[in-house]
């Protein structure tokens, strides 16, 4: 899923200027493209099977998609777009029309409502779920019609290996820090509850509904390509090829139609990566949980103090995991860890917490500071037992992921790598900016 902020909504745009009008066919469930004759008749979604792409450029182009950019990859596995020459800024790149869409929408649309399955996931999860179980269903749906389905040249070049926290065993969970392993945890959950609800969808086949594989990977392409639109959920091929940059390149535009338009946001080299932002780079570790990936340049991560009970005060003061941060790069400290903890540390003194408080809220920045000069001992020394510790913790995770076998647990150099990203922040706070304060024990 993308945030808002990655993404501009127009009610309409010029970026398509350079590219011709499409052609009016938009995709049916009824329509057989010519390459099905071509294409084996399933699609294999095991781990051991590969991407095919022979076909997506010229299966998009056929529906009226326009790209300039080009597919490709640094180790076989991951594809993603690139740019097949110098790309000025301002450049249109991407245009998928609306009609080749995957959506919740469009699903709810042909399946009607499920009115079973709607209830048993708001049982289990609330109505928020109800356009991921959709696309969910959708891609199951056009799973089973195999090279019937008109999406079938993009099915097939779909990654069948994944390392969200939805493809995670028990295990993983157990070598991750508190806060990784409750985002990769509840990314399992919501793939747990799709495939609950799932029972209750009869044009589904009971072989699909019991093939863990299958539905496992259905989920995961939803995680891991659908854009979030308003309150609905949409895969837009081709576009799903942007890998995530934590300082992007692209920009993705929606017209008046609503189909889906890219274009670069600065010049990108021939061979370049294409990026887009898919969500807030400063939690890193929330990118780890739903997509599978470490943002090895993501510039902070969240300072992993997890035992301040949530206030409207506290929030106010940016009790935020997108907001109390460690720098990676210098060791820096974000100013929002130094409040909260302040306003946590004066909550036996009422008076002076709600004078803090009030000069916090309305700027009065000298008060402020006068009173992070007086506590500062105490807040330091709160942080570096915090830093302390989680180090002592990390260690601890390393040594319990380096005891398993990575054949039987294939995500464990990946969940190691994050650790190893954690460390290093919590590490340069520590040098820089807690020990030079509070001095070395």
């Amino acid at each position: 899923m993308i945030s808002a902020h990655c993404f501009i909504f127009l009610a309409s745009s010029s970026i398509t200027a350079a590219f011709v009008s499409p052609p009016s066919n938009p995709i049916s469930t009824k329509i057989h493209h010519p390459l099905h004759q071509q294409l084996s008749s399933y699609i294999e979604v095991d781990e051991s099977a590969v991407r095919d792409t022979s076909s997506l450029t010229q299966w998009a182009e056929g529906y009226g998609a326009q790209t300039v950019a080009g597919i490709t990859s640094y180790d076989g596995v991951d594809l993603f777009a690139a740019a097949n020459e110098d790309i000025p800024a301002g450049s249109a790149i991407m245009y998928t029309p609306a009609n080749m869409f995957i959506s919740s929408y469009g699903a709810k649309e042909e399946f009607g409502t499920l009115e079973k399955a709607e209830k048993m996931i708001k049982d289990l999860a609330g109505e928020e779920q109800f356009p991921m179980f959709y696309v969910f269903v959708k891609l199951l749906c056009e799973y089973e019609k195999g090279t019937e389905s008109p999406w079938f040249p993009w099915l097939n070049s779909l990654p069948r290996v994944f390392d969200s926290g939805a493809a995670m065993t028990p295990t993983c969970y157990d070598c991750l820090p508190p806060l990784a392993a409750k985002y990769a945890m509840a990314e399992r959950v919501k793939y747990i509850n799709c495939k609950q609800a799932l029972k209750e969808v009869d044009f589904i086949s009971e072989d699909t509904k019991k093939n863990d594989v299958v539905t496992k990977w259905a989920y995961n392409v939803l995680g891991t390509r659908a854009f979030e639109v308003g309150e609905e959920m949409v895969i837009v091929p081709m576009a799903d090829m942007f890998n995530h940059g934590s300082i992007p390149n692209v920009e993705i535009h929606y017209d008046e139609e609503g189909s889906c338009n890219a274009y670069t946001t600065v010049d990108v080299p021939a061979g370049s990566p294409l990026l887009i932002c898919y969500a807030n780079p400063y939690n890193p570790s929330a990118l780890f949980a739903k997509y599978g990936f470490l943002d090895e340049n993501a510039p902070a991560t969240f300072c992993k103090i997890m035992d301040i009970i949530p206030s409207t005060e506290n929030r106010n003061l940016g009790l935020s995991f997108s907001r109390m941060l460690f720098y990676h790069e210098n060791g820096g400290i974000s100013e929002e860890v130094f409040d909260v903890l302040l306003f946590e540390h004066l909550s036996g003194e009422w008076q002076t917490q709600k004078d803090f408080y009030n000069a916090c809220m309305n700027g009065d920045v000298d008060t402020k500071a006068a009173y992070h000069q007086q506590y500062l001992g105490d807040v330091m020394g709160r942080l570096k037992k915090h830093v302390d510790t989680f180090l002592i913790e990390l260690d601890k995770l390393d040594e319990k992921a380096a005891s398993k076998d990575i054949e039987t647990h294939t995500r464990i150099p990946k969940i190691m790598a994050h650790n190893a990203f954690v460390r290093e922040a919590f590490i340069r706070v520590k040098q820089n900016s807690i020990d030079p304060v509070v001095g070395y024990e």
